[in-house]
């Protein structure tokens, strides 16, 4: 069953493609329920990108990966807003579009060379905004998935809340190895863990855990969010390269456990 297909992290915009595939109505609600779910550990992963940025860590090419993000999130609303008229959707796309603006205004700061402090001002002040764009398409999410009234929806949206959490973490994690004066990061950083550990909860309990890969997807997950609290616990620890890694195969599972849920849901 090829409705989502493996992704990358910034490989998601294959995705919304499918969105304009008439036909099954599901199987597009279900694809922009992964795009909404996709976006929400994109965004925080810009943060992420930009605090690297701020820091000079250029592994990975961050200037690239900022750009080909930004490109990701504009596509999703482009693609959404001309596929789904609902009214619902309509006017989140356009509060998506206003908390959008100043956000992606800071985060191209980063792409003009401005100073240090600068770019730690616009990294707080990201901070502080993304979570209006990400409330959006949570909401979005979330609104689907109700009106959907398919099996099995709690279980895809804890799979997209790990990917969404292990994305939240480490771009808090490179907000505090960059010492922003931000008081809040440690308390979305403890809201990232807690999530995080509720939707593991949620999936060991699912039916889902009965299949191997599955679970080994799931185990790793759980290895990887323990690996986090460690981290957590180390403040003079800066292991950046890796935080990075772990959240990117954390993503990376949770994309594949949505899939088998996926092939489950639409049987």
């Amino acid at each position: 069953m090829k409705l989502f297909k493996k992704v990358s992290f910034l490989g998601l915009v294959l995705i919304l493609n499918t969105i304009n595939i008439q036909g099954n109505e599901l199987k597009k609600n279900l694809d922009a329920v992964l795009g909404f779910g996709g976006q929400m550990s994109n965004i925080r992963a810009m943060l992420e990108t930009y605090s690297l940025l701020g820091m000079n860590v250029s592994f990975r090419h961050p200037d690239e990966k900022l750009k080909a993000s930004i490109l990701e999130y504009e596509t999703l609303l482009d693609t959404v807003e001309k596929d789904f008229q609902d009214e619902f959707i309509q006017k989140s796309v356009a509060k998506s579009r206003v908390a959008w603006k100043p956000v992606n205004k800071a985060l191209h700061t980063a792409l003009e060379h401005v100073g240090k402090e600068s770019m730690k001002d616009n990294a707080i002040f990201i901070h502080g905004n993304i979570r209006s764009v990400i409330k959006e398409m949570s909401a979005m999410k979330k609104y689907l998935l109700d009106k959907m009234k398919v099996k099995n929806s709690d279980n895809l949206n804890a799979s997209i809340e790990i990917g969404a959490s292990a994305r939240r973490l480490s771009s808090h994690y490179m907000m505090r190895l960059w010492d922003l004066d931000d008081p809040t990061i440690e308390e979305h950083w403890n809201n990232g863990v807690k999530i995080y550990t509720n939707s593991v909860a949620i999936l060991k309990k699912s039916s889902f855990v009965k299949d191997p890969v599955f679970k080994k997807l799931l185990d790793d997950c759980d290895i990887k969010l323990k690996y986090f609290k460690i981290v957590g616990d180390l403040p003079d620890l800066k292991t950046p390269a890796l935080i990075n890694k772990s959240a990117e195969d954390v993503f990376n599972n949770a994309n594949k456990m949505s899939e088998i849920i996926l092939d489950n849901m639409t049987k």
